[in-house]
């Protein structure tokens, strides 16, 4: 029986990020959820700085942007993750980059209504993470 080869470097790195930003968003999403309006870590105190989002009807609690957070960013990075460690590299990275897509989309709304440093180090990570899958998923073809 054949064995594949090793895993590359950056394919072990997005394998991480993958996993790191479906875990955090999965438990920071279903915080924002159990307490939207009193969520422990001092997460509530966006709520009166996110007057400036567009949509306010979604904005009053942080239910919404919890559900969002834990759907987009949370299982589509948990479902890559899953499906490198069953090794099924091709989908996951596909999944992994429209996680990257999708956390970048994320960090450039929340920059422009409200700039904090931990977006732009989340910005950092899904452009790093986009591109990298992208090039991944080119060098398999």
């Amino acid at each position: 029986m054949e064995q594949k080869p090793a895993r590359s470097k950056m394919t072990r790195v997005v394998y991480f990020l993958c996993a790191f930003h479906g875990i955090c968003a999965v438990i920071f999403g279903g915080l924002m959820m159990l307490f939207p309006v009193d969520t422990p870590l001092g997460l509530s105190a966006l709520l009166p700085q996110m007057g400036n989002f567009p949509f306010q009807m979604f904005f009053q609690t942080l239910f919404w942007s919890g559900l969002a957070l834990f759907l987009c960013n949370g299982l589509c990075n948990l479902i890559a993750a899953g499906l490198f460690f069953k090794k099924r590299d091709a989908r996951a990275l596909v999944f992994g980059f429209i996680g990257g897509l999708l956390l970048i989309i994320w960090d450039v709304y929340e920059l422009i209504f409200l700039p904090n440093p931990a977006a732009v180090l989340y910005l950092l990570f899904g452009v790093v993470q986009a591109i990298m899958c992208y090039l991944l998923i080119r060098k398999s073809k």
